[in-house]
């Protein structure tokens, strides 16, 4: 089961979803949405467009940094202390363009959205940031699987921290992230279009299907999610297995870590 047991946020949070049912009742929709998201976020050949593409382009990139950040901070004290740099250094100059992405990743998945189509629009965002990490992981899972993998750690978060990755390199999706951030930043000026948005969203955790991988992945049968904090990007779930056994998962803009 996933809810919400936050009270300081919006009242619609706290609105009771099944995890499982919401899940099979959109079953059908499963693959098309899956495709859906591969065309509009990993620029099909058929049907790309330059937001989508520079959309997709900024999330793996930012995805895959922090999942970079993690494993190479578990092999030795100097690459932790490079890792913590590469991200700081790189989210001072690329943050408010990934925040620019996430903003129009909703844009393109929520607006006109009506409300018998909510749920399905949800499902989509869901199914994206899954498709978004899964890319991440593959890529760094490449770079640290043998025992070069110290090697390339240093290699890859010295790109990143001496902006080598900065999103701007690449002219053709910066130009529509700056206009997504000009937009988002009117958004953010108005209040009252913002709180709409917001409440609307806030009825789902957005990565509730990296969550039930990850605790899954632990050997956790059935699981039966609860949100315990939305607050985008930061979220917050616990997981009962069928075995009564307890898991905690601790996310942050879509990367999930079990904190048992």
């Amino acid at each position: 089961m996933i809810h919400s047991a936050v009270s300081d946020h919006d009242p619609m949070a706290d609105r009771l979803v099944t995890a499982m049912s919401f899940k099979e009742s959109l079953m059908p929709f499963r693959v098309l949405s899956a495709l859906l998201g591969l065309v509009m976020l990993a620029g099909c050949a058929s049907l790309p467009t330059p937001r989508s593409e520079a959309i997709h382009y900024a999330l793996v990139k930012d995805a895959t940094l922090r999942e970079l950040a993690n494993e190479c901070a578990r092999m030795g004290p100097e690459l932790r202390s490079l890792a913590v740099q590469a991200q700081r250094d790189w989210w001072r100059r690329n943050g408010n363009v990934v925040a620019a992405a996430d903003y129009g990743l909703l844009q393109l998945n929520w607006d006109d959205a009506r409300e018998p189509l909510e749920d399905q629009r949800a499902y989509l965002s869901m199914q994206v940031l899954e498709l978004v990490q899964n890319q991440a992981d593959t890529q760094v899972a490449e770079w640290t699987e043998d025992d070069k993998a110290a090697g390339e750690c240093e290699d890859q978060l010295a790109r990143y921290r001496d902006g080598k990755e900065d999103l701007s390199r690449e002219k053709k999706y910066f130009e529509t992230l700056v206009a997504l951030q000009n937009e988002k930043e009117q958004l953010d000026s108005d209040v009252d279009q913002a709180r709409v948005i917001n409440a609307r969203y806030r009825k789902y955790g957005r990565s509730l299907f990296v969550v039930e991988q990850k605790v899954q992945a632990q050997g956790c049968n059935r699981p039966q999610i609860s949100m315990l904090r939305n607050a985008w990007p930061l979220e917050v779930y616990d997981a009962v297995c069928s075995d009564s056994t307890y898991i905690l998962v601790q996310c942050e803009w879509g990367r999930c870590e079990v904190r048992r």
